[in-house]
């Protein structure tokens, strides 16, 4: 299952031809980079606990990030291929850098696999908000000079 498209990946390099005699790379190998990078991405999903079954109608803004993350993916497959063909002098003016778009990839993947995007598929995922469940911010001390402190030291005090 993938989540993207030949057009939305080769769309990254607006010097690509496409659909001409030869084309190097084909289109058979981008749809084999798009499928190689969804794997990654539905196994870390899948992982998380989301389902992934009818994700393209049920929630549109999770299949819009999985989408976003392989199509990114691909593309920096397609890109590193692209400047392999055009040789070390090719001026690559005006297509997308496929070393930035490999590290989005990763770094999207990770987010992925930290349960960043976890908010996003299950609506009753927990948060990295502490407020909830301690009653404060991470690291924040009850002030220590009120009344209702349950401190064992307090500031100022003489033993």
């Amino acid at each position: 299952m993938s989540f993207t498209t030949i057009d939305a990946v080769a769309a990254h390099y607006p010097g690509f031809q496409r659909g001409v005699a030869d084309q190097n790379p084909s289109d058979a190998q981008i749809q084999a980079w798009i499928e190689a990078a969804s794997a990654r991405i539905t196994a870390h999903a899948v992982g998380r606990g989301y389902e992934l079954d009818g994700l393209a109608t049920n929630n549109t803004q999770a299949f819009a990030l999985l989408a976003l993350l392989n199509e990114v993916g691909a593309a920096a497959d397609l890109g590193e291929a692209l400047f392999s063909l055009l040789g070390p002098d090719a001026s690559p003016a005006g297509w997308a850098n496929p070393n930035s778009l490999r590290r989005s990839y990763e770094n999207m993947l990770a987010e992925l696999a930290r349960g960043t995007y976890d908010k996003l598929f299950v609506a009753t995922a927990r948060t990295g908000d502490v407020y909830p469940a301690f009653g404060g911010t991470a690291g924040q001390e009850p002030d220590i000079d009120s009344e209702d402190s349950s401190a064992a030291f307090k500031k100022d005090e003489e033993f």
